[in-house]
């Protein structure tokens, strides 16, 4: 009936189904929340999971009124043609929200958005260090993309003194 063991690739595979049912289960309908700016694709849950990672890795920026979840909701929906990696930067915008990303990664039901600053930023550094490379790979990834997302913002271009 069962087998004494289980390929990796079966492991995969049914770790990959899993998490697909859970993330497809734990789905919630947005409701507007109060402090939400309109956005124009992703998620208010995405949009939070941002504004936490900001406080996390943009702790100390000199724009005081810098939004990390707007300048995401930008970036993917603002060009006026589709960007070829909207997909992967629209599975980066869940991750902090997201209830299976955190199990799966932390064994935890409860998301990164969800903590406070301390307990995030525990957690981030964990990924940091973890010897699962998927695991420093999002840290990395997350990371390097609000530092993007910061240096494009055109306050910040005008308080580094860029001319443009």
């Amino acid at each position: 009936m069962f087998e004494s063991e289980i390929s990796r690739s079966k492991f995969i595979k049914l770790i990959a189904k899993f998490a697909a049912v859970f993330f497809v289960g734990s789905q919630t309908i947005n409701c507007s929340r109060d402090g939400i700016p309109p956005l124009k694709g992703i998620s208010e849950s995405d949009y939070e999971g941002f504004v936490g990672i900001q406080k996390v890795f943009l702790d100390g920026n000199p724009v005081q009124d810098f939004d990390l979840g707007v300048a995401l909701d930008n970036y993917i929906y603002g060009h006026p043609y589709p960007i070829e990696t909207e997909d992967l930067i629209r599975f980066l915008a869940m991750v902090p929200s997201s209830t299976a990303i955190a199990l799966f990664l932390d064994f935890s039901l409860t998301p990164l958005s969800s903590l406070d600053k301390d307990s995030m930023e525990k957690r981030l550094l964990s990924w940091k260090t973890s010897s699962l490379a998927l695991k420093r790979g999002l840290y990395s990834i997350l990371r390097q993309f609000s530092f993007f997302l910061l240096s494009s913002d055109k306050k910040f271009q005008q308080f580094m003194s860029y001319n443009s």
